[in-house]
């Protein structure tokens, strides 16, 4: 993970530019990442903020259904499921109680823009996004920038980090005083989820 995280930080060069039709060597890892299915994994996520001298730490599972969406079950500090959908985002408290997250804010974009992110939907992707990739070994990161100026605005630019088929980090960075950093553990695929699972943690 340490060699992945250096890498997001430090890697030359402003990577390759990718456009739909013309992903060369780039398009295997992406059919690949693209066609995972079902993936459970731990995550830590840290928000900076101009005005906190320490990020503020959460803690969690984040799941991605191909059907479904994306969730993110919050564990600590405060317990909730957030999950976004082609419908939206809604956010699930502890006792199963659901409500729907109104648009506009930038924690709202940022998990919206995570879930074709996640499915590296490519389709969805490059028209709203200006895509380069970059590699160093198995280490590699794809940089989403917002075409669009309020996005840009309310996003920052969107970082993708892994090694091999594997997410491992993740950053939404409008400044270096303001911004989401998360850590995404070990990946587990290649189960599909219960009835149980999509009806706790999906909509």
């Amino acid at each position: 993970m340490g060699a992945l995280l250096s890498v997001a930080a430090t890697a030359q060069g402003p990577g390759t530019l990718l456009t739909a039709g013309n992903e060369g060597e780039w398009k295997p890892l992406i059919d690949t990442l693209a066609a995972k299915g079902a993936v459970t994994a731990p995550f830590t996520e840290l928000r900076f903020f101009p005005f906190r001298r320490e990020p503020l730490l959460l803690k969690g599972v984040l799941r991605t259904s191909p059907d479904r969406g994306l969730s993110l079950q919050y564990l600590d500090p405060d317990p909730n499921i957030l999950i976004a959908d082609s419908t939206g985002l809604v956010l699930r408290d502890a006792k199963g109680r659901s409500r729907a997250v109104p648009s506009g804010s930038r924690e709202t974009g940022a998990v919206l823009s995570l879930l074709p992110i996640l499915q590296f939907n490519m389709a969805a992707l490059y028209p709203r996004f200006v895509v380069r990739a970059s590699r160093t070994g198995e280490d590699w990161r794809f940089e989403f920038t917002p075409k669009d100026a309020g996005d840009a605005g309310a996003l920052g630019a969107i970082t993708v980090g892994g090694t091999g088929s594997d997410v491992h980090y993740l950053e939404f960075k409008r400044s270096s005083s303001l911004r989401i950093e998360i850590e995404v553990g070990a990946n587990r695929t290649g189960t599909p989820f219960s009835a149980g699972d999509l009806k706790q943690f999906f909509r």
